[in-house]
């Protein structure tokens, strides 16, 4: 079974355009390197309907879901509690990380508030990875694919990035080969228009699951070709078709 990934992005701050997302790119790159194809990307506002109808959309159709957003200690942080009520769990205090929260404050000499708590109030039943213990919050793992992580990209990056090793194992318990995707790029400063038949015939001997191949113009004139696929010997040898056919032209990986 080939694994699929999809995201949802949730903030008002997003849709406003107070805040630029970083996090869809990061977990793009992160699942590129697995060699899981990041399907859809959703963006909602901090609305518990909204975000409900997205994840329970995403986890039907999709092998992982991965949340960013609204997992923090003021009134609209609603994810955990929104993934709940989409999917019939209830909310219920998690010790350890309750107990992480009372060693920093205890740190800082201030007093565990409900503001804390709210960060430790998680959907049950559920899976709390904690890959890196240096870490305050888990990651929670919701009806056994939804990966529900924070907005701050800082922090998004680094509970993402201590998944790997989780990650390459439920990759290999899958009866799949851990192995990334490759990309080759090709610039040109010919037209689309010239390429656009060659690249057609070109993509229409592929199944797009096994390579995928796109041209993407800049203002500057520049084209870049693009050739992904896992197969990096396969890779090579459609680019350098794509080289051939447009002889001024140079690749990189």
């Amino acid at each position: 079974m080939t694994i699929t990934a999809a995201c949802c992005l949730i903030g008002d701050e997003i849709l406003s355009g107070k805040t630029r997302d970083l996090n869809s790119y990061c977990l793009a790159n992160f699942l590129f390197d697995l060699g899981i194809s990041l399907k859809r990307i959703d963006v909602v506002a901090d609305d518990d309907e909204a975000i409900g109808e997205s994840v329970r959309r995403l986890a039907k159709d999709h092998t992982l879901v991965f949340t960013s957003g609204g997992i923090g200690p003021t009134h609209d942080d609603i994810t955990y509690a929104a993934v709940a009520k989409a999917f019939d769990l209830s909310l219920e205090i998690d010790n350890e990380t309750k107990q992480r929260l009372t060693d920093v404050a205890t740190k800082r000499q201030k007093a565990l508030t409900d503001a804390h708590l709210r960060m430790a109030l998680f959907p049950y039943p559920a899976v709390l990875v904690r890959e890196d213990p240096s870490l305050l919050i888990p990651v929670v793992v919701v009806v056994g694919q939804i990966y529900i992580l924070p907005g701050i990209p800082q922090l998004f990056q680094r509970l993402l990035y201590s998944l790997k090793p989780y990650f390459a194992r439920l990759i290999i318990s899958q009866g799949q080969s851990l192995k990334g995707f490759v990309r080759r790029e090709i610039i040109t400063y010919q037209p689309e228009t010239q390429l656009a038949a060659y690249l057609t015939g070109l993509q229409a001997e592929y199944p797009k699951d096994q390579l995928l191949i796109g041209s993407y113009p800049e203002l500057n004139g520049k084209v870049v070709v693009s050739v992904v696929g896992k197969d990096k010997v396969e890779v090579d040898r459609v680019a350098d078709r794509v080289e051939l056919e447009f002889k001024e032209i140079k690749s990189h990986l």
